[in-house]
């Protein structure tokens, strides 16, 4: 009897543990494959961490188009609400103090946690129940919190992490993004 106790003991805590989602580890260095979309054209996109420390520097090319870097600086980092939306130009785009790219700032993700909604440019946005297809990165689930927009227009994916809420995928912006591999 002991016996048949341990082992359902054991599998349940192997299954359990199996079931974790992990979060991406993204830190200065990490290369991120993507595919970004624009007027129905889908772009291949690298998206190189350059600096986690104020400001914030992402890295860009697009094969065709060009290089660049976004540079998101403290402020914006903190408290922002928008993310850049336009097309990026060639070499560093410093990014406003409201402004941040691929990712929401730490006041926003904080109400998204505490109240499961956020605004931001202007639109609120609420944590969608439904489940979804899980997101892998390096064979793993990632920990993502997917929110919606109140019109049911947008959507985002964004990585549950109040460092660093990283967002891996877009619908509905006027370019979308998604993160295919982290490295």
């Amino acid at each position: 009897m002991k016996k048949i106790i341990f082992t359902l003991v054991s599998l349940s805590f192997f299954i359990a543990v199996q079931a974790q989602k992990t979060l991406p580890e993204i830190k200065a260095g990490t290369v991120m494959s993507a595919s970004a979309f624009l007027q129905g054209q889908e772009y291949p996109l690298i998206i190189t961490v350059k600096s986690l420390t104020a400001p914030i520097t992402l890295a860009w090319s697009v094969d065709g188009y060009g290089d660049g870097a976004f540079e998101i600086n403290e402020k914006g980092m903190q408290s922002g609400t928008a993310l850049f939306l336009g097309q990026p130009g060639l070499g560093l785009t410093k990014l406003g103090d409201n402004e941040t790219y691929c990712l929401i700032s730490k006041a926003a993700f904080k109400s998204l946690t505490d109240t499961k909604t956020f605004t931001y440019n202007g639109v609120k946005f609420k944590v969608k129940t439904a489940d979804s297809t899980p997101m892998k990165y390096g064979g793993k689930e990632a920990d993502i919190i997917q929110v919606i927009s109140e019109d049911g227009k947008m959507q985002l994916w964004i990585l549950n992490n109040p460092n660093l809420p990283f967002i891996v995928q877009t619908v509905g912006l006027p370019i979308d993004l998604l993160i295919n591999d982290i490295k």
